[in-house]
C-alpha cells in the first residue's frame, strides 16, 4: 500500500500551466545525459554544481527549458534521474524566472539553500524528492507565495514542519513522506483552500490529526501514515471535505470509533486506518461509500458483526478487516461484490457457514483469507468458481465434511491452507482428490495437517505441481506407505508426514535418485529443508543417499520400526541442526564423524539397539567405553543423554564448553570421578548423574564429596590466611574524598584520600558473611560502612579463580573511563599481588534478580518499563556514547542494579570487551551466562553489540513473564523465546504475562495485553537468530518510550503480526 501512496501525491507535471508549455524548447547549452559518464557536470556562470554518479536511461526529456515571451529566460530546470551528487549551489537563486525545479532521484545531500531559494519568486514546482538531503526546511519556503508543488519526499529532513507553509497560499500537493519531521502537524496547513493531496507518511509526527475547520472542497488525498499520531479522530473533520478521495491513517496510535462524518465523504476511493487501536463498531453508514475501492482495517479492535451495508460497496476490490473482534456471520452480500480481488476477515471471532454459492460472483477474486476464526460447516464446492484464486486460506477453524474436489480447478492456485479443521476425504484413498490438486501447476503450499482424514496415502502425489516447497500432512489420521513418486516434487523444502500411521520402506526412489554421481535434472529434493516422517511405522533402512540432500536442516524420523545400521553419510551432514533417530531398532556403531557436526543442536538417538563407543543422545542403547573428549567441540549442543548405557571413565572436563547445554543425562552407568563445576553444569541438577556410585562433586548433586589433595589444601588456606589477615605492603584504596548520595564524578588524583586495607576490613566486620550482598563468577560482592557513615559496595575478586585477573583488569579499565547515570559507578580500585578490590556506589534496592524471585516484593508495570528504558539507554552509551564501542557480554537480572529511587545501573563488566573503531566484532572464549548468550556467541565466540541486543532481548522477555530462560518448564524444543514467540502467534498473551501484573488496577486488561504484545514483539526483534537483523540498540529506547507514553492510558500498542499471510505486505 506504500507504492499506492505515491501515486496520490502525483501530478507534479500538470503544475506548469498548459498554455506555457508550447513556448517551452530546448536548451543547447546543456549537454544530454548520454554524455556525463566521463565528464563533469558545470552549473550555472562559472560555479561547479555537481558531478554525475551514475546515468540512468538515453533520454531523460529536456533538462533546461527556456520562455520565447521571456527572452529565452530559463524558467524549468529538470535534472532527475540523472544520477548527480553533490550540494545545491549558491548559483541557484540567479534564475530568478525559474518556474519549476526538479531534481528528484539523485544522490543531493547537504541542506536546502535558505536565502537562494527565496529569491525565485515565480516558482510554482519544486521537487528534490528521493535524494539525501537534510537538515530543517528553511522557513523561507514559506515566501514561494506562488508554488503549487511541493515535494520533498524521501530524503533525511528533520526538525518540525514550518508553521510558514501554511502561507502558501496557491499549494495544491505536499509531499513530505518518507523522511525524519517530528513534533505536531500545523493545524494551519490544512487551512489552504487550494491544497488537494497532503503526504506526510513515513515521520516521527506527534499528536492528534488536526481538526479540520473550514470547507476545503480541493482536498482529495491526505496520507499521515507510519507516524505517531494519537487520540481519537475529529468528529468534524470530514463535514468540510466534500471530495475526499484518499484517506491514509494505518501505522498510527489513533483510538476510539471510526466518526460517523466519514461515511458522508461519498467520493472516497481508499480508506486504510490499519495497526490503530480503534475501538467499537463499524456503522452500517459505510454503505454510503459506494466510490470505495479498497477498505483496510486490520490489526485494530474492532468488534460487533460486519455490517451488511458493506455489500453495498459494489466497486470495492480489496477488503481486509483481519485481526480485529468481529463476531458474528459473514453477510453473503459480500459474496456477491463482483469487482472484489481480495476478501481477508482471519484473526476475528467469526462463525457459521459460508454461503453454498461462493465463487460464482467472484470472477476477480484472487486471495480469501479466512483463518483463525470459528467458522463452520462445509466448504462449498462453488468455490471453483472463483477461478483467479492464488490464495485460499481457511485454517483453524471448524469447517467438516469432505475436501471439494473441485479445489482442483483452481488453476491458478498457489497457497492451500485447510489445517486444523474437522475435514475429511470422500475416498479412502485420496486419488482422486490429489488427482484434481494436480492440476494446480502453481502450488507452493498445501496443508491438510491435523484433519481427520483416515485415508490412505496414494501415489498421485507425486503429480503435484513441481514447484510445492511446503507440504504438511501431519497429524491427520493417514496409513499406507510414502509414495514412490515423491522425487517428482523436486521444489520440496518442508515435508512432513509425522504423527500418522504410515507404514512399510521409506522409498526406494530417494536411493535411485540420490546415489553416485547425481545428474543436475535428478537432483530433484536439492531443495529439501526439513523432513518430519516421526511417528509412524516406517521399516528398512534409512537410504544412504541422505547427505545429498545438501539444505536440509532438520531430519525427524523418530518413534518408526526403522532397522539396520545408521549410515555413514548421515554424520557427513555438517550443516544439520537438529535429528531424531529415536524409539527405532537402529543398530551397530556410530562413526567418529559425529564430532564434526560442529553447530547440531540436538541429536536424540534414545531407545535403539546402537553399540560401541559413544556419541550424544543415546539413552537406553547398549554403548561401552567412555565419553568421548571431542564432545566438547559440538559447541552448539543444547541436549545430551547418555543414560542407561555401561558407559565408565570420567565426565571429560571440556563438557564446560558446551554453553548452549540445557539438558544432561548421564545417569544410570559406570561413571567415576569429579562432576565438573563450570559452564552449564552449574545448572545441573542430581537427577542429571544419579546411579553412578563413583561420581563426587559437590553436595546439592547428592553424590559423594571429592578427596582433596592435602598440600594443595594446605596452600590455599596459607594464602587465604595472608590474603584477609594480614596487611599487604603498599596495600591502598583510593576512595574520593567528598562523596555525596547523587552521581559521583572521580576527582583528580590529588584530591583523593588513601584507606588502608585495616580500614576496608573494618568497614566490611572482615568481609563477615552478613555483608555480602552478592557473588558473581569471578568473586563476591560486600555492604562496606565506612566511619563518616557512606555505604559503598567492595568487590573483592577470588584470584584462585581463572580469568579473574583479567576480569579486574578489564572492569577497572571499562568503568573508570565512561560516566552516565545509568552505570554504576567505579568509585576507586586497588591491587597487588595477593589482593584485588573494586569499590564501587551502593545500590540500597539489590539487584533484578532478587525482585523477580526472593520474597513477595513485585514492580509494577511502568517499574518494569522504566527500569529496561534504563539499560537500554546504558547499552546505547556503550555501544555509541564513549570513544571506543564496549559490549558487555553478560547482560542478566543480577547485573542490574537498582537505587533507591529505583532507577537501573548496569553493573559487573568483568568479561566486558572494548572494540576499536577498526574492530565491528571480536572472537572470545570467555563464558557469558547460559540463556543470555547470542547463538553466534555460544557456537564462536564472536563477540559484537548486536549479542549485547540479544541479551538485552531475553532479559527484557523475563522481566515481563518473570520466567528464567533457564526455567525447568523449557525442556526439550522450548525456550523462552520460542514460548513467547507461540503465545504472541496464538494470542495467547495472557499465558506469558506475569500474574502480578494482571492485577496492576491502573491497567485494564486489554490495555495490558497490548503493552505486552508491543513489548514481547520489541524482544523477539532484539532475539532474531541472524545479527544482522536484529533491531539497533539506538532503536530501543525509542521505542520503549513510545510503549511507555501509551500505559497511561489506552492507545497503541502495536500488535505483533502472526502471520505474514495476513499482513498488508501481500497485498
Amino acid at each position: 500500500m506504500k507504492g499506492e501512496r505515491l501515486s496520490s501525491i502525483k501530478g507534479e507535471e500538470n503544475i506548469i500551466p498548459a498554455q506555457t508549455k508550447p513556448a517551452l524548447k530546448r536548451s543547447a547549452l546543456v549537454d544530454s545525459p548520454r554524455g556525463t559518464q566521463h565528464r563533469k557536470w558545470r552549473g550555472f556562470a562559472e560555479g561547479s554544481m555537481v558531478s554525475p554518479k551514475r546515468s540512468r536511461g538515453n533520454d531523460l526529456g529536456t533538462p533546461v527549458l527556456f520562455g520565447a515571451k521571456v527572452h529565452h529566460r530559463v524558467i524549468a530546470l529538470n535534472l532527475s534521474y540523472m544520477g548527480l551528487e553533490g550540494t545545491i549551489p549558491p548559483q541557484i537563486g540567479n534564475l530568478s524566472f525559474l518556474v519549476s525545479l526538479r531534481l528528484k532521484n539523485n544522490s543531493f545531500h547537504g541542506s536546502v539553500p535558505n536565502e537562494y531559494l527565496s529569491r525565485l519568486y515565480r516558482l510554482k514546482n519544486l521537487n528534490f524528492g528521493f535524494n539525501n538531503f537534510n537538515g530543517e526546511i528553511p522557513s523561507s519556503l514559506g515566501l514561494l507565495s506562488k508554488l503549487r508543488g511541493l515535494f520533498l519526499i524521501g530524503n533525511r529532513f528533520t526538525g518540525a514542519i514550518p508553521q510558514s507553509l501554511s502561507n502558501l497560499s496557491s499549494l495544491e500537493r505536499i509531499g513530505l513522506a518518507f523522511n525524519e519531521f517530528s513534533g505536531y502537524i500545523p493545524p494551519s496547513l490544512f487551512n489552504i483552500s487550494t491544497l488537494q493531496a497532503i503526504d506526510l507518511g513515513d515521520n516521527k509526527l506527534l499528536g492528534p490529526m488536526p481538526s479540520i475547520l473550514f470547507n476545503m472542497p480541493s482536498l482529495q488525498s491526505i496520507d499521515l501514515s507510519s507516524n505517531e499520531l494519537s487520540g481519537r479522530l475529529p468528529k468534524d473533520t470530514f463535514n468540510h471535505l466534500p471530495n475526499l478521495q484518499w484517506l491514509e491513517l494505518s501505522h498510527n496510535i489513533f483510538y476510539g470509533g471510526l466518526p460517523s462524518t466519514l461515511f458522508s465523504c461519498k467520493h472516497l476511493q481508499y480508506l486504510s486506518v490499519q495497526t490503530n487501536h480503534f475501538t467499537g463498531r463499524v456503522l452500517p453508514a459505510i454503505g454510503n461509500l459506494t466510490m470505495l475501492e479498497k477498505l483496510y482495517l486490520i490489526e485494530n479492535d474492532f468488534a460487533g458483526a460486519i455490517p451488511n451495508e458493506i455489500g453495498y460497496l459494489q466497486n470495492l476490490k480489496k477488503l481486509n478487516i483481519g485481526a480485529n473482534q468481529f463476531s458474528g456471520s459473514i453477510p453473503f452480500e459480500i459474496f456477491n461484490i463482483s469487482t472484489l480481488q481480495i476478501i481477508g476477515m482471519s484473526l476475528n471471532n467469526l462463525f457459521g457457514p459460508l454461503p453454498s454459492n461462493l465463487g460464482h460472483f467472484l470472477p476477480e477474486l484472487q486471495m480469501l483469507l479466512l483463518g483463525e476464526n470459528e467458522l463452520n460447516g462445509t466448504i462449498p464446492s462453488s468455490i471453483s468458481n472463483a477461478s483467479q484464486l492464488t490464495l485460499l486460506e481457511l485454517s483453524k477453524n471448524s469447517f467438516s465434511g469432505f475436501i471439494p474436489n473441485t479445489i482442483g480447478n483452481l488453476a491458478l492456485l498457489q497457497y492451500l491452507n485447510l489445517g486444523r479443521n474437522n475435514l475429511t476425504i470422500g475416498s479412502p484413498k485420496m486419488n482422486s482428490l490429489f488427482s484434481s490438486l494436480s492440476n494446480c501447476k502453481y502450488l507452493e503450499v498445501l496443508s491438510f495437517e491435523k484433519n481427520p482424514l483416515n485415508a490412505i496415502l496414494p501415489n498421485s502425489i507425486g503429480n503435484l505441481s513441481t514447484s510445492l516447497q511446503k507440504f504438511f500432512l501431519d497429524g491427520s489420521n493417514i496409513k499406507g506407505s510414502i509414495f514412490q513418486d515423491i522425487d517428482n516434487l523436486s521444489s520440496l523444502i518442508i515435508l512432513d508426514l509425522s504423527y500418522n500411521e504410515l507404514a512399510g520402506l521409506i522409498p526406494t526412489a530417494w536411493e535411485k535418485l540420490l546415489q553416485g554421481p547425481i545428474p543436475s535434472n535428478l537432483c530433484h529434493l536439492k531443495s529439501l529443508f526439513q523432513l518430519s516422517l516421526g511417528g509412524n511405522e516406517l521399516v528398512g533402512q534409512i537410504p544412504r543417499c541422505i547427505n545429498n540432500l545438501a539444505l536440509l536442516r532438520y531430519l525427524y524420523l523418530g518413534a518408526n520400526k526403522l532397522t539396520s545400521t545408521i549410515p555413514l553419510t548421515l554424520w557427513s551432514m555438517k550443516d544439520l541442526l537438529e535429528v531424531d533417530l529415536s524409539s527405532n531398532s537402529l543398530s551397530g556403531p556410530l562413526s567418529l564423524e559425529l564430532g564434526n557436526m560442529k553447530v547440531l543442536r540436538e541429536l536424540n538417538l534414545s531407545n535403539n539397539r546402537l553399540s560401541g563407543d559413544i556419541p550424544m543422545t543415546i539413552a537406553q542403547n547398549l554403548f561401552e567405553g567412555s565419553i568421548p573428549e571431542s564432545f566438547g567441540d559440538l559447541v552448539s549442543l543444547e541436549l545430551l543423554d547418555v543414560s542407561n548405557n555401561n558407559l565408565s571413565g570420567e565426565i571429560p572436563k571440556s563438557l564446560e564448553a558446551l554453553i548452549y547445554l540445557k539438558y544432561l543425562n548421564v545417569s544410570f552407568n559406570r561413571l567415576q570421578g569429579e562432576i565438573p563445576t563450570r559452564g552449564p553444569f552449574r545448572n545441573f541438577s542430581p537427577a542429571s548423574f544419579m546411579s553412578n556410585d563413583r561420581l563426587c562433586g559437590a553436595p546439592q548433586l547428592q553424590v559423594l564429596p571429592c578427596k582433596k589433595d592435602a598440600s594443595r589444601s594446605k596452600r590455599s588456606k596459607i594464602r587465604h590466611i595472608l590474603t584477609f589477615s594480614l596487611p599487604a605492603v603498599g596495600l591502598t584504596l583510593i576512595l574520593v574524598a567528598s562523596l555525596s548520595t547523587g552521581s559521583v564524578d572521580l576527582s583528580p588524583l590529588a584530591t583523593w584520600r588513601r584507606v588502608s586495607h585495616h580500614e576496608l576490613l573494618r568497614a566490611t566486620e572482615g568481609f563477615n558473611p552478613s555483608k555480602l550482598i552478592g557473588e558473581g563468577s569471578f568473586g563476591s560482592v560486600y555492604k562496606a560502612t565506612f566511619l563518616d557513615g557512606k555505604d559503598f559496595a567492595i568487590k573483592v575478586l577470588n584470584l584462585q579463580i581463572e580469568g579473574a585477573f583479567h576480569s579486574f583488569d578489564v572492569e577497572c579499565e571499562v568503568l573508570s573511563n565512561i560516566r552516565h547515570r545509568n552505570l554504576v559507578k567505579i568509585i576507586s580500585a586497588c591491587s597487588n599481588i595477593d589482593f584485588k578490590a573494586i569499590v564501587l556506589e551502593y545500590m540500597p534496592n539489590g539487584n533484578l534478580e532478587t525482585w523477580f524471585y526472593s520474597g513477595d516484593r513485585s514492580l509494577s508495570m511502568l517499574q518494569r518499563l522504566n527500569i529496561m528504558i534504563d539499560v537500554a539507554t546504558a547499552l546505547e552509551y556503550l555501544h555509541f556514547g564513549y570513544s571506543k564501542t564496549i559490549v558487555h557480554c553478560d547482560l542478566k537480572p543480577n547485573n542490574i542494579l537498582l537505587d533507591e529511587e529505583m532507577v537501573a545501573h548496569v553493573a559487573d563488566f568483568g568479561i566486558a570487551k572494548l572494540l576499536g573503531d577498526e574492530d565491528l566484532i571480536k572472537q572470545t572464549m570467555t563464558l557469558a551466562t547460559i540463556g543470555y548468550m547470542a547463538p553466534e556467541y555460544g557456537s564462536q565466540g564472536i563477540v559484537s553489540t548486536r549479542g549485547d541486543v540479544y541479551s538485552y532481548g531475553i532479559l527484557l522477555m523475563e522481566t515481563f513473564t518473570r520466567k528464567k530462560p533457564t526455567d525447568n518448564m523449557f525442556v526439550e524444543e522450548m525456550n523462552l523465546k520460542r514460548w513467547v514467540e507461540e503465545c504472541l502467534a496464538d494470542l495467547s498473551i495472557v499465558e506469558i504475562i506475569d500474574d502480578s501484573l494482571l492485577g496492576d488496577e491502573r491497567y485494564n486488561d486489554a490495555a495490558t495485553m497490548d503493552i505486552i504484545s508491543s513489548i514481547m514483539g520489541l524482544a523477539l526483534d532484539c532475539c532474531v537468530d541472524s545479527p544482522e537483523e536484529r533491531i539497533n540498540t539506538r532503536s530501543i529506547p525509542i521505542a520503549l518510550n513510545k510503549i511507555k507514553s501509551n500505559t497511561n492510558g489506552y492507545s497503541n500498542i502495536t500488535k505483533n503480526d502472526r502471520y505474514t499471510i495476513f499482513c498488508t505486505a501481500m497485498f
